[in-house]
């Protein structure tokens, strides 16, 4: 084996071994040496697009690489640090909270949206769920903000929202929270506190927003929703944009005790309000603007051939027109999407 490009440390400042040499296994044990945390190494973009399209690689392998390169990674490990400081030492620091918060706000301009996508449909581990959810509602709370072209600074307090609206959830019991399956009533009881834990661990630096979207995220405008009951204009725009996010990542997961969901059929459950109690206008908004994304994505058919989505009904939309090389055709009950992927032509 001789080494096509140059290799560095993780900084991509040290250069560990240079493009021509040999590698024996003598080298691969002093690079699985180095000591780094991530044992990671580093070499050219080239090379990187060759890896991740390699169909030897593992699919969580490939995951990994994917979020790394999008930066989710560190902003999922910042937020498990934020949420173990709450439950050690019950109370959210508003600093750290605020430095999450500007981190995401700042790569909403210029992220790629199937990248992102691809972050939050992925099986996750029990121990990361709240993680993970935490800082995607964080993401879609922000991609609505830009989408109904709020100010700045109102797109920053809805992140951080987006961030805090589940951190009461570190108060529940964790055989409650993580249980491999469906809660008993008496348990979902205990987890419909959660918002009001939340709520009262945020103390008065935080916006009265945000705060307001933390405790009503899971209210409903027919007044059906929780803890308080409200109904209608009572929920502020606030906490109906964060509810509309939590139950699209809720769905789209897959838990130990259900599959994930396919983004076309939530998108088409929300239009036909089976999810009740939402905003109707702010749903319109989120369900045009995930369908503009969406387009263009690859699938896994469930023949198993790769399609393009080509064009996804408003009416319609869990059944998108795929274009899967000559054919192009309307999924149905006998040919379905399995699972989306990226933007076609990305690696």
């Amino acid at each position: 084996m001789v080494l096509s490009d140059d290799l560095y440390n993780e900084s991509g400042k040290v250069l560990l071994i240079r493009a021509g040499e040999r590698i024996t296994e003598k080298t691969i044990g002093q690079l699985k040496n180095l000591g780094t945390e991530d044992a990671c190494v580093m070499t050219c973009e080239e090379t990187y697009e060759k890896i991740m399209n390699a169909k030897e690689v593992p699919p969580e392998i490939r995951q990994e690489m994917m979020e790394d390169k999008f930066g989710y990674t560190k902003l999922r490990k910042e937020v498990r640090n934020f949420l173990g400081m709450i439950e050690h030492a019950a109370e959210p620091e508003y600093e750290a909270a605020q430095e999450v918060t500007g981190e995401v706000t700042k790569k909403l301009g210029k992220m790629n949206f199937h990248d992102f996508f691809e972050c939050i449909n992925v099986p996750r581990k029990i121990d990361e769920d709240l993680q993970r959810h935490s800082l995607n509602i964080a993401f879609l709370n922000g991609m609505m903000g830009y989408w109904l072209k709020m100010p700045e600074e109102q797109i920053q307090l809805l992140v951080m929202a987006g961030l805090l609206h589940d951190i009461g959830k570190t108060q529940i019991p964790e055989q409650i929270l993580y249980a491999p399956r469906k809660l008993t009533k008496e348990e979902y009881e205990v987890i419909k506190q959660h918002p009001v834990y939340s709520y009262e661990l945020l103390g008065d630096q935080y916006d009265a927003s945000v705060r307001d979207a933390v405790r009503h995220h899971h209210e409903r405008l027919d007044g059906l929703g929780y803890p308080d009951q409200l109904s209608g204009d009572e929920i502020s725009v606030f906490a109906r944009i964060t509810s509309i996010c939590d139950i699209y990542d809720a769905m789209v997961s897959k838990r130990s005790y259900k599959e994930e969901r396919l983004p076309f059929d939530i998108l088409d459950k929300m239009k036909h309000k089976e999810y009740g109690g939402l905003d109707p206008e702010l749903v319109a908004v989120f369900i045009k603007n995930m369908i503009r994304h969406f387009k263009n994505s690859q699938v896994i058919m469930s023949d198993g051939i790769t399609g393009i989505v080509s064009y996804i009904p408003p009416n319609d939309i869990d059944h998108p027109v795929i274009v899967a090389g000559d054919v192009v055709r309307q999924v149905d009950d006998t040919w379905y999407c399995r699972k989306v992927l990226r933007e076609e032509g990305e690696y």
